[in-house]
């Protein structure tokens, strides 16, 4: 009895050490969340209306896709769909019609098309590119 008290430990104790490193793990977040530093071109089209190439910053998290440059027209933080890589989401503005981002992530890569629709009806094109942003670390609390 002792000896099959002592084999069950050793299995158990064995089990315990191989299981930690797996139960320590975080969960892992989907890739395409974080925050994205990119670059929105318009297409020929849309530069000869006017439209010039601009930096953003592409947040994604928790299903919502934000874009802070559209934030002033009045786009609002908007839930994003995801096949795959690939992300497509359809913000609204009252003031300023509505937008269709599409993109795709690859490893710290984001590209896509983005076509904007003003309220008045006219149709800009547009291309994105970027990378991952780095992570800022927290401030230590004095």
């Amino acid at each position: 009895m002792n000896q099959a008290m002592f084999r069950t430990g050793v299995a158990f104790l064995a089990l315990a050490a191989l299981a930690s490193p797996a139960l320590a793990r975080k969960p892992s977040r989907s890739p395409e969340q974080g925050t994205w530093k990119i670059r929105v071109t318009p297409d020929g089209d849309a530069a000869a209306k006017g439209e010039k190439q601009t930096e953003d910053t592409l947040m994604i998290e928790q299903g919502i896709l934000r874009l802070t440059t559209w934030d002033s027209y009045g786009f609002p933080p908007t839930p994003y769909s995801l096949q795959g890589t690939t992300f497509t989401a359809d913000p609204v503005s009252k003031q300023a019609g509505k937008i269709h981002w599409s993109g795709m992530v690859t490893g710290d890569a984001v590209a896509g098309r983005m076509v904007w629709t003003k309220k008045d009806g006219l149709v800009l094109s547009y291309t994105f590119s970027g990378s991952r942003a780095p992570r800022q670390k927290a401030k230590k609390q004095k």
